[in-house]
């Protein structure tokens, strides 16, 4: 379990690193989880301790809605006020995220078409061309 949380905080470390050297235009923690997701790919295998770790998080997610509940009481008289571009936010970053999904999930299921009719040799550039 150990290396499973030494992996992922690797990954997020180095996605921050990057995130603060100006070299991605994106959040550490989303740069980081896809150099973990990456990672994943790349040994082709989903570790057993990670696969833990992960339905563990999963698990105590729900208290992270504790605060939130918290701040929209508490700010209720600027979501009032703010309505229209929350609602537009939401919606936006709602469309993105699942366009971001669809083509994640396109682009793996492609790489893994590729990979088994391919079989457990390596891949070449000539294998992603069109």
């Amino acid at each position: 379990m150990l290396e499973a949380i030494a992996r992922v905080v690797v990954w997020l470390g180095l996605g921050e690193v990057l995130m603060r050297l100006g070299l991605v235009p994106v959040p550490g923690p989303v740069t980081g989880l896809v150099l973990l997701y990456l990672d994943l790919l790349w040994h082709q295998s989903l570790p057993e301790d990670l696969g833990r770790l992960a339905d563990r998080m999963l698990a105590l997610f729900g208290l992270l809605f504790v605060p939130a509940g918290v701040g929209v009481v508490a700010h209720a008289d600027i979501l009032k006020a703010e309505f229209l571009p929350i609602v537009a936010a939401i919606v936006g970053g709602t469309t993105v995220t699942l366009l971001a999904t669809v083509v994640t999930l396109a682009l793996t299921r492609a790489w893994a078409r590729r990979r088994k009719r391919v079989g457990a040799g390596d891949l070449g550039e000539a294998d992603f061309r069109a």
